[in-house]
């Protein structure tokens, strides 16, 4: 995905409105604690704004899902809240009073009991016919009543699932109830790409984007077919042919990685990512020394699609948002999904995500944006500075945090 991109779980990041202070009280100032029991903080507002300073107009830090409970270390006042009040957490970060309350559980992230499975964080399906109807109760279902028309192809995520008078129904995240005939779930690409050791070479390459031959010599017989994605170790090249482990490949077959140097500014020990657009392979660093390696989708060419090339830095990282173009009345078509995971923007809505809709890495496909496997989002999501503490929607890097630079060439 990519293109235009309604940043859903970045709403929040709104300030509030300012609420005034006493002529004697100083912001940041020491007020009367929270009850003697709470342990902790919890977060009653989905995605939260955590400010660098208690006041609605100082530098965000990040947003907090529902649930999550923060340690804190003290009460005070502050601008920006509709109480007057905030919460100085544990991280020495502030969060308006009005978004949270003393919990007497200790400090930790919600637990999410429609979780996903071992690739995804939750649980996708997809809208499986035009028109597909979405109800505010199973109920309405028989009266045919219904909140809205969802296209085929549409993305949600499932939260809930029920039988009402015989009938199958799932829940999305909008609370709105679909028959469960109407969606197929997804599990996402099993394909992950790979982590090097320190001072391992980067010899790796896939079989892509289409399957391709292996020979027992340049120009000689074919002795196996390699299935797309295939992993081969590279050992040397000739013309236009690769030497592999257990024979030749025609170079054109393969998308490998090469080594390069890091962008200027980039110190010995930050972490950089490489995306070579022709070869559709991605490579992690720090500093010189390659970490991971992988296949991604890049974007389609044509003068809207494709990902813009240059030097950038990751600007944000989300836990999910959603994706979708329904605004665009040029297309044939449009696209909708609910909470796409692992989302880091470099570049405006342009930036990495995991894309649990297809298996084509390896290939040029998406709208502008980096699709990445699930596995590999995740992997690449917790490479990249700064890392998001756990129960956080969001968080925006500062200078201290070494924000991860990209290459696109």
């Amino acid at each position: 995905m990519g293109g235009v991109v309604r940043l859903a779980a970045m709403a929040c990041l709104a300030l509030l409105f300012a609420s005034p202070l006493h002529a004697d009280t100083e912001v940041g100032q020491t007020a009367v604690p929270p009850p003697h029991w709470a342990q902790s903080i919890e977060v009653i507002d989905d995605g939260a704004p955590v400010m660098l300073e208690p006041d609605g107009a100082s530098r965000r830090r990040g947003t907090i899902g529902a649930g999550t409970r923060l340690g804190f270390t003290r009460r005070v006042f502050g601008t920006g809240c509709s109480t007057g009040f905030w919460y100085q957490t544990a991280d020495a970060l502030f969060i308006c009073e009005a978004h949270v309350k003393p919990s007497p559980a200790p400090p930790g992230p919600k637990v999410d009991e429609w979780a996903g499975g071992e690739r995804l964080p939750q649980r996708y399906a997809f809208i499986r016919f035009d028109g597909t109807r979405a109800y505010h109760h199973p109920s309405d279902y028989f009266r045919n009543d219904y909140v809205e028309a969802l296209s085929k192809g549409f993305g949600i995520v499932v939260t809930g699932e029920t039988v009402y008078e015989g009938v199958a129904f799932v829940r999305n995240r909008r609370h709105q109830w679909i028959e469960k005939g109407s969606v197929h779930f997804v599990q996402g690409s099993a394909f992950s790409g790979v982590t090097l050791e320190a001072g391992q070479p980067l010899d790796v390459a896939w079989v892509a984007p289409r399957p391709g031959k292996l020979f027992d010599k340049p120009q000689g017989r074919t002795i196996a077919r390699l299935d797309k994605h295939t992993r081969v170790e590279v050992i040397g090249t000739r013309g236009a042919w690769t030497q592999v482990e257990k024979g030749w490949v025609r170079t054109a077959e393969l998308a490998r990685p090469t080594l390069v140097a890091p962008p200027e500014g980039v110190g010995p020990t930050d972490r950089w990512i490489d995306i070579d657009i022709d070869q559709q392979v991605l490579v992690a660093y720090q500093g010189t020394t390659p970490m991971f390696t992988t296949l991604v989708s890049t974007g389609r060419p044509g003068k809207k699609l494709e990902t813009p090339l240059g030097i950038h830095q990751i600007w944000v990282k989300l836990d999910y948002t959603d994706m979708d173009d329904i605004e665009r009345t040029d297309l044939p078509a449009n696209y909708s999904i609910q909470d796409v995971p692992w989302v880091q923007f470099f570049k405006g809505s342009y930036g990495f995500h995991a894309a649990f809709w297809h298996n084509d890495f390896g290939r040029r496909r998406s709208h502008g944006c980096i699709n990445l496997s699930p596995k590999d989002a995740r992997t690449l999501f917790n490479f990249t500075q700064p890392v998001l503490p756990p129960g956080w929607n969001a968080i925006l890097p500062i200078p201290e945090d070494r924000p991860t630079t990209i290459h696109i060439h």
